[in-house]
């Protein structure tokens, strides 16, 4: 799903994509604490925080070893790159296909890109 909105990256879907998966999205809901496991292509959002405390988020990337990332992670992790099952094979995996890599975040949390958008002009 595109990312990108009149030039500029903004981390959303469009309007017209919120309102198909809408109608089609299944609610996850747990306890404080709970975490949730899914594939990053999959379309995914929140509602708003209702509560008086912050969301808090702790994001963690698997893939596996030969697929590179396209793009440098802009948290890096002394652990970026570690293989944790299996062993470092020196080989890429790569298909035939394109995509549209997302702009670095100016801001340290990608809610607030989502909420402020503004194109990259460094």
């Amino acid at each position: 799903y595109e990312h990108w909105h009149d030039g500029v990256f903004t981390g959303a879907v469009s309007e017209e994509v919120a309102g198909w998966a809408a109608a089609r999205s299944v609610t996850c809901l747990g306890p404080a604490g709970s975490a949730y496991l899914l594939d990053a292509r999959l379309l995914h959002g929140s509602g708003p925080n209702l509560s008086t405390g912050p969301r808090t988020l702790f994001i963690v990337q698997y893939h596996a070893e030969d697929a590179y990332p396209l793009a440098p992670n802009h948290l890096p992790s002394i652990h970026d790159g570690e293989v944790v099952r299996g062993s470092d094979t020196n080989r890429v995996r790569c298909t035939d296909w394109e995509v549209d890599l997302p702009l670095k975040p100016t801001m340290a949390s990608f809610f607030a890109q989502q909420a402020d958008p503004v194109p990259d002009t460094g």
